[in-house]
């Protein structure tokens, strides 16, 4: 039995093993499949070195492709390092996680659109990639250094997918207007764009490019709006502006924290005495500049013209000439002596005036050969000149390596017009009574003025004459301004009287009550009640605001028939209503009270008919004594 019960469990043991392995045997039939798909790849996989190796060969068979994805490969250095990169190799089982790299299998890149031929072209060449090659994403990520010399280049549309670009140079003229793709580039270093289609409304917001330290905009068509968007450019340590004559400034530049190096040579800039303010600016080239091609005409009245009649010359002092270039230190340049049409231009009415009628110093020009008509007939004269400043004739900042402002011209005009006729100012009153002096003033002819109304004391203007704006013309003109007198305010405080009377106008309170405040605040006057009487109306406004005017209030009070005024003895109530109009008084809006009716306030008020008591009560004291010595009497007769 026992062999028998063993074998029993013997069998079902082996039972249950059979069934636990059925259950696992596709489990392990799997793992079987795996590891043989591994071991076949790793037999297929091929070392980094040997990857290398096919695709410089691929690289050399592809050489003559013309696809875009053949032209990654044009340099072997890149193009390894595209393909390489694509490669993912484990570090966690190095000889069996290893994924295979396809050698001939090109990395993903978009191919990048460049409108512009020209401009591709200059690209592919500075690439060394051949002409009919397509550029990618890669390719533009290599360029970092372009240079645009072609005069026919319209447009940089493309350019912006050269994120790594660092310099650009371009120094021919050429058709672009649109240089925002430059906007998007961050790792420009250099920047050099001397192209006359260059403004100061189509130069590039450059802010992005913090790194940007040189920039070049040399014979442009820029103007002063362009400075305060190189001023934000703060890593600049070099600005060359050359050839710029509408450049007549140089004072935003001095928030630049790095600048050392400026160049605006041939610019038309004055005052060079804002440089004092530059943080660390020790090289300046600012030869030759053309100053006042941008300024406008002065205007000049004839008399201010030193003619002579007799001699028939005219003298142009140089004192007058405005806007002229100032050295550092407040030096002035003067102008050249010589007469020569090459150094000195002047012309009468647009036409040039030969040398020799020119005599110059260095207080002006005296102009020989003036006719009384020809001066008379004088609307406008330009003078242009060369500068007599050469080097060593003007002081140098300390610290500086290079300095020069050399040479130069000026440029100006005027226009010459009669002196207008005089302008009389008067003030008066309506009486016609002057209350300041007279005034003249003088001016040219239709030159315009505006004259304003001064301040009075105690007077205040009725109108502004129509003629107070107006032009000086050939004729006298009078400027009447007429004021009117008002009384002046002493004091802002304003005055409440209030009496109580009965119908015949007697007063039942002495003194009157008055209340004071400042002007606009509120008061409230109070009812009173006095004994026997009934208020019958009152005359004035009971509640309102302090005016200048004094104001009064009056309560008419009317005696009442059925009261006898003999027979009151009780002056509570009138020494209550008393009391209420001393508190009524005490929480007036008025910041100030009558101190006088304060203090009749506190006293009891008279009742009528109060002398009648003190009568009766000395009769009735008689009386008693009287009854008081019957008694007495009758008693010590009784007693006898």
């Amino acid at each position: 039995m026992k062999n028998r019960h063993r074998t029993l469990i013997h069998k079902r043991k082996t039972i249950q093993t059979a069934m636990i392995f059925a259950l696992l045997a596709p489990l392990f039939l799997t793992s079987s499949f795996v590891f043989a798909e591994d071991s076949t790849s790793a037999n297929e996989q091929t070392t980094p070195s040997q990857t290398k190796k096919d695709l410089e060969t691929t690289e050399t068979t592809l050489k003559s492709s013309t696809t875009s994805e053949n032209s990654a490969f044009e340099e072997p250095t890149v193009s390894t390092t595209s393909v390489e990169s694509d490669t993912t190799v484990s570090t966690s089982d190095s000889k069996t996680t290893e994924e295979p790299a396809v050698a001939f299998i090109t990395p993903k890149a978009d191919t990048i659109t460049i409108a512009d031929p020209i401009l591709k072209q200059a690209i592919l060449s500075t690439l060394g990639l051949p002409s009919d090659s397509e550029l990618t994403q890669a390719d533009m990520e290599r360029l970092t250094n372009l240079s645009l010399n072609s005069a026919e280049i319209s447009t940089l549309s493309g350019l912006e997918h050269a994120t790594n670009l660092s310099s650009i140079y371009m120094n021919t003229t050429n058709n672009i207007t649109d240089f925002s793709p430059l906007e998007q580039l961050s790792s420009l270093t250099f920047v050099t764009l001397q192209t006359k289609s260059l403004s100061s409304a189509n130069f590039p917001d450059l802010s992005n490019n913090t790194g940007l330290t040189n920039l070049s905009l040399g014979s442009t068509s820029i103007d002063d709006d362009i400075l305060p968007k190189i001023a934000q450019l703060t890593s600049l340590t070099r600005i060359y502006m050359d050839s710029n004559m509408n450049i007549t400034t140089i004072a935003p530049f001095k928030v630049l924290p790095n600048l050392k190096s400026l160049s605006v040579q041939f610019c038309g800039i004055t005052d060079f005495t804002v440089i004092n303010e530059f943080p660390a600016l020790n090289d300046l080239a600012a030869f030759g500049q053309n100053t006042g091609r941008n300024d406008l005409p002065t205007t000049i009245g004839r008399s201010t013209l030193n003619y002579d009649f007799e001699q028939q010359t005219l003298f142009i002092p140089f004192s007058m000439m405005p806007n002229r270039l100032t050295n550092f230190d407040g030096h002035v340049p003067p102008f050249t002596t010589s007469n020569s049409a090459s150094n000195t231009y002047l012309d009468f009415n647009g036409t040039q005036l030969p040398a020799n009628r020119l005599q110059i110093t260095d207080e002006g020009i005296k102009i020989s050969g003036v006719t009384e008509d020809e001066f008379a007939n004088l609307s406008s004269f330009e003078y242009n000149a060369r500068l007599n400043n050469p080097a060593g004739s003007y002081a140098q900042p300390p610290g500086f390596t290079f300095y020069a402002i050399s040479s130069g011209t000026y440029l100006h005009q005027f226009n010459v017009l009669d002196d207008g006729k005089p302008v009389t100012i008067q003030y008066q009153d309506t009486d016609g009574k002057l209350l300041l002096p007279s005034e003249t003033r003088s001016g040219l002819v239709g030159q315009t003025f505006e004259i304003p109304a001064p301040l009075i004391p105690n007077y205040e203007l009725t109108e502004i004459p129509a003629n107070a704006t107006g032009s000086f013309s050939d004729q006298e003109q009078t400027v009447t301004f007429v004021y009117k007198q008002y009384k002046p305010i002493i004091e802002l405080l304003g005055k409440v009287t209030v009496h109580y009377v009965d119908t015949d106008n007697k007063p039942l309170h002495e003194p009157a009550l008055e209340q004071t405040g400042e002007v606009g605040e509120t008061f409230t006057t109070q009812q009173l009640t006095f004994k026997g009487y009934t208020l019958k109306e009152v005359k004035g406004d009971t509640t309102g605001t302090f005016t200048q005017e004094d104001q009064i209030v009056t309560y008419v009070y009317t005696k009442d028939d059925k009261t006898d005024p003999t027979t009151s003895t009780d002056s509570s109530e009138t020494k209550n209503s008393t009391e209420q109009v001393a508190i009524a008084s005490q929480n007036s809006h008025s910041p100030k009270t009558n101190t006088n009716f304060i203090a009749s306030a506190k006293k009891r008020l008279p009742v009528t008919g109060e002398h009648y008591n003190y009568i009766w009560l000395f009769l009735g004291l008689c009386l008693i004594g009287f009854v008081n010595y019957q008694f007495v009497l009758k008693k010590v007769r009784q007693e006898k």
